[in-house]
């Protein structure tokens, strides 16, 4: 096995607990880390994922230790104090983190009886310690969160059953994570539920801080999230359920339905709020179909990404769209238990419509396990899947040339774009994805 990951496609887990906190209003991160390592990884989530552009004291403004040999060697607990002394008198912040880097978890500084002393003279101030080599942008996601449910969301708060929290979108890693929640809370609107998604330029710390008055928290991934669930579990005796990300009409009737029994709402309701979405989505639709067929728009799907987008854009485009995923890579890194997790979602396909499954995370892999496997496949055609069509990141940019096929991307990185509310979720994101992806195909003509 390799010592290492070629062009990954996420960050470690300090960039994955630092973007989270740069996505929340007025919220500030203090990094307590080596020089750039603040620096690199809001490069990698700014840039990564469609250009997200600046945050409130983030960026180049995230305060940090930047701790040196003198640091490692002697320890750099006295340099945490200054730099969240410093930090909380110059800035103006609802909420500050402290969050850890690799160095800093080796040399085992004391970061949280530094960071008490704080908490102790009322300062909204939590710490999580998330050095890199803990894992990827996913897991510093959860350490952050647990983070803030256990240290700063009220605890004892009267349960409202029609409060619910969204978790398992990892700001930056899922690209469109603000339209993506933003669509998502209009759509729960419809059916009387309040979502609280915490991480839109519309929230900001109080729905934290009052998370626990939910009445169920809504894990939108298999993998993503659920140790924080599972945490604000344990914490605040809120229960949750793990959906997929529900992208187009067939996807997000099952998952409306699936929270309606959840939640007991009256089917005659769900049922009304699903029957107008839909109508949205097919008055729309219905007028390409006679493009559709006249152009012969169907195409071989090769879907990249991670966890949450390569089973839920594989089920759109095979039960939605009419195309036939022939591979499915999964970029994320994952247990084998995971692993098994994601298999189970994709056995409701038939087998002759069920793509190849492939886990790796170096990029080059993918493309070659690939390529290799359609020579292996008999075939009149350049090759075996033509016309083609790759969905994944910038980096696949290449296997599509390779193939000769169409490209779009949709999970991280992706460099070629500028993103803002752009939203594939749900109905509308479905009719929004549907269009692009034909506009890809138009755009030569």
């Amino acid at each position: 096995m390799s010592g290492y990951i070629e062009r990954p496609r996420y960050q470690c887990a300090l960039g994955g607990a630092l973007a989270t906190i740069s996505s929340i209003d007025r919220a500030v991160a203090i990094v307590h880390s080596a020089p750039g390592c603040s620096s690199s990884a809001d490069s990698a989530a700014n840039v990564g994922s469609g250009y997200w552009g600046a945050t409130y004291c983030g960026g180049r403004s995230t305060p940090s230790t930047n701790i040196l040999e003198k640091e490692i060697i002697f320890g750099g607990e006295n340099r945490l104090r200054e730099q969240i002394e410093s930090t909380l008198s110059i800035i103006d912040g609802d909420l500050f983190a402290v969050i850890t880097g690799c160095m800093t978890d080796i040399i085992g500084d004391d970061v949280v009886s530094v960071t008490e002393t704080f908490r102790n003279d009322g300062k909204n101030i939590i710490v999580a310690e998330t050095g890199g080599f803990k894992g990827n942008s996913s897991t510093g996601y959860d350490l952050i969160l647990e983070a803030i449910f256990a240290q700063f969301t009220e605890r004892g708060l009267e349960k409202d059953p029609k409060v619910v929290n969204i978790l398992g979108l990892v700001p930056s890693q899922d690209v469109f994570w603000r339209g993506n929640l933003t669509e998502l809370k209009r759509i729960l609107n419809e059916l009387g539920i309040e979502a609280n998604t915490f991480f839109t330029p519309f929230d900001n710390v109080d729905s934290l801080k009052t998370a626990s008055k939910a009445s169920l928290n809504i894990v939108l991934s298999k993998v993503h999230g659920i140790r924080a669930a599972e945490a604000f579990e344990d914490i605040h005796g809120t229960p949750y359920i793990s959906l997929p990300l529900p992208i187009g009409p067939t996807a997000t009737e099952e998952f409306l339905r699936e929270l309606g029994k959840s939640l007991e709402i009256c089917k005659d309701k769900v049922d009304k709020v699903i029957n107008k979405e839909k109508a949205w989505y097919y008055n729309y639709i219905h007028s390409l179909t006679d493009l559709y067929n006249d152009l012969d728009l169907q195409r071989y799907a090769v879907v990249i990404g991670d966890s949450n987008y390569g089973y839920a854009i594989t089920r759109f485009v095979c039960d939605d769209l009419g195309w036939i995923p022939s591979y499915t890579a999964i970029t994320d890194i994952l247990t084998d238990e995971q692993k098994e997790t994601v298999k189970k979602q994709f056995d409701y396909l038939p087998e002759d419509l069920r793509p190849k499954l492939i886990f790796e995370e170096s990029t080059s892999k993918i493309a070659k396990l690939i390529l290799e496997d359609l020579k292996s496949i008999p075939s009149e055609y350049n090759h075996a899947i033509n016309p083609a069509f790759v969905l994944g990141s910038t980096l696949d940019r290449t296997l599509a040339a390779e193939l000769k096929a169409g490209f779009f991307g949709i999970s991280y990185p992706i460099v070629n774009r500028v993103i803002t509310d752009q939203s594939y979720i749900g109905y509308r994101g479905g009719l929004r994805l549907a269009t692009d992806l034909f506009s890809v195909i138009l755009s030569n003509r």
